[in-house]
């Protein structure tokens, strides 16, 4: 998933995002269940557990623990589409996201707006997270995790070049910026240290990156990652650590980087 500077698209109605958007609760949807987060507690449900549907167990969920209707619903399941701001265009919507992704019948197109607003990323909701969205949380908003992790970037990023890695259970995102400039984003599959280094050798190749004029910067610093940061430390000097002090440092959740912007914001706000 390259950053192209193309004609882009629009489904539904545009929403500007800002850092404050993740003060809240937030429910954090991946590919194999929910994270529930609050100021206190982040506890992973898989979706084994508990279906993301309208049935009586999501119902009983909701109730039980008494969730708030305008709990942020953060979409983690699949890669964002990004596109200059200025060049989008909602006519040609499904028949170019169709060639980015490939998306159910059911599913719907969402496009967040980025913070400085150069930046318009498109990505898939699947009807049943429309469903419990209309039924549960009428007064939330639904964005993309690329979307906050890029604006948490832009609004601490410098004159640098830095490649940033956020590693996931399932999947790796990276964002590469030369200074301001957005230059690539990523999701790739999560096979392992080993496919890991492949990826990263494969665009400091095709950036034509130098050793000593880049940085990687991992999100967060977790110890069920430490193979790739140590895989990474063997064949390059200039590593850094984002939020490297994590507070939650949990075995089973998928997103850890994610839980730990939402309690930066949290703390921050």
């Amino acid at each position: 998933m390259l950053v192209l500077t193309v004609i882009g698209l629009l489904y539904l109605m545009h929403q500007k995002t800002d850092i404050g958007l993740f003060n809240k609760s937030s429910i954090i949807i991946s590919e194999d269940g929910f994270t529930y987060c609050d100021s206190e507690d982040y506890p992973f449900t898989t979706f084994e557990t508990i279906a993301l549907t309208e049935g009586k167990s999501f119902e009983e969920w909701v109730l039980k623990n008494k969730i708030s209707n305008n709990t942020l619903l953060v979409i983690a399941n699949n890669a964002g589409l990004f596109v200059p701001h200025a060049l989008f265009n909602q006519k040609i919507a499904n028949d170019y996201y169709d060639k980015f992704d490939n998306r159910e019948n059911s599913d719907i197109l969402k496009t967040d707006v980025s913070s400085n607003h150069i930046k318009s990323i498109t990505y898939k909701v699947s009807s049943s997270i429309k469903i419990i969205k209309e039924n549960y949380f009428n007064n939330s908003n639904i964005v993309h995790y690329q979307t906050i992790i890029y604006d948490y970037l832009i609004a601490k990023n410098n004159n640098e070049k830095k490649l940033y890695v956020n590693i996931q259970k399932k999947s790796i995102d990276v964002f590469l910026f030369f200074g301001e400039q957005l230059q690539l984003v990523n999701r790739y599959p999560n096979k392992g240290p080993d496919s890991f280094l492949y990826f990263l050798f494969f665009i400091v190749e095709k950036h034509e990156l130098n050793e000593n004029e880049f940085f990687i910067c991992f999100l967060g610093n977790y110890l069920i990652f430490k193979e790739y940061y140590e895989g990474a430390k063997l064949y390059h000097n200039n590593i850094e650590f984002v939020l490297a002090k994590s507070q939650n440092d949990i075995k089973n959740t998928p997103t850890p980087f994610l839980i730990d912007l939402h309690a930066y914001y949290f703390r921050n706000s």
